[in-house]
C-alpha cells in the first residue's frame, strides 16, 4: 500500500434534503474502518452515494487526502470517475455479459494493458477466484460475486473503500466465513473504510 493511501483522509459535511426528512452528516476518518448504523431509509446509503458523486448534496463539503471531491460555496462536483472512490453495492452490480476477468479489468483506466493483466492476475490470486476467470456472474454463487466485485473495486486504485450492506444476500454460514475474509483483507490495505450495515454485530465485528 502507497504511503499516501495510507494518509488518506476522508472529511465530509453535508445537507441533503430528503423525501421527509433533512440528511446532515458530519465526520472525519484517516486509515481506519467506520460502521454507519440506522435502520432503513435513515440515509446510510444515500451518504455513500454523496460520497462517490452519484448524487449531490444540497449544502456542505467532501474533501478526500488533499483533492475537493464537492463544495457547494466553491461549486466544485467532481464526476464519480474522477473520485477514486471504490464502492461496493448491495448487488454488487456486476456486469452480466463480462467474464469475472473482464468484469475486474474494466475498473482499471489509465494504464497499460500489460499492467492491467499483471494486476488483474494479483487480484484473482488474492481474491481466491482461480480457475473461475472465464465464468459470467450467472454461473457464481453469492460469495464468488462478492469476491468478483471486490476484486474490481480494488482494481482502480481506490483512495478509499465503501461496502454498502455487503452481506445482505448472503446466508448466515457464508456470511460468517467472508465476513472474516472481508476483515483479513481490510486490515492489509489499512485504508479509509466505510461500511453501512444495520446489524450493529456486524459493525463491531468489521469496524
Amino acid at each position: 500500500m502507497e504511503e499516501s493511501k495510507k494518509n488518506t483522509r476522508l472529511y465530509i459535511d453535508i445537507i441533503k434534503n430528503l423525501s421527509g426528512f433533512k440528511l446532515n452528516v458530519q465526520l472525519e476518518i484517516s486509515a481506519e474502518r467506520a460502521g454507519l448504523l440506522g435502520a432503513s431509509g435513515s440515509g446510510k446509503s444515500m451518504t455513500l452515494k454523496c460520497i462517490a458523486g452519484i448524487e449531490r448534496p444540497d449544502e456542505g463539503s467532501i474533501v478526500l487526502g488533499e483533492e475537493v471531491l464537492f463544495d457547494s460555496k466553491k461549486r466544485i462536483n467532481k464526476p464519480p470517475r474522477e473520485r477514486r472512490v471504490g464502492y461496493l453495492f448491495q448487488n454488487y452490480a456486476l456486469f452480466p455479459h463480462m467474464t469475472v476477468e473482464q468484469n475486474i479489468m474494466s475498473g482499471m483506466l489509465g494504464i497499460s494493458k500489460k499492467e492491467q493483466g499483471l494486476s488483474k492476475d494479483k487480484l484473482i490470486r488474492e481474491m481466491h477466484l482461480s480457475g473461475l476467470e472465464k465464468r459470467f456472474p450467472k454461473q457464481l454463487s453469492g460469495g464468488q460475486a462478492q469476491r468478483v466485485a471486490i476484486a474490481r473495486m480494488l482494481g482502480a486504485g481506490p483512495n478509499i473503500l465503501m461496502f454498502d450492506e455487503p452481506f445482505s444476500a448472503l446466508d448466515y454460514h457464508l456470511k460468517e466465513q467472508l465476513q472474516q475474509q472481508l476483515l483479513e483483507l481490510l486490515e492489509e490495505k489499512n485504508m479509509p473504510t466505510l461500511i453501512v450495515s444495520h446489524d450493529i454485530d456486524e459493525a463491531y465485528r468489521l469496524c
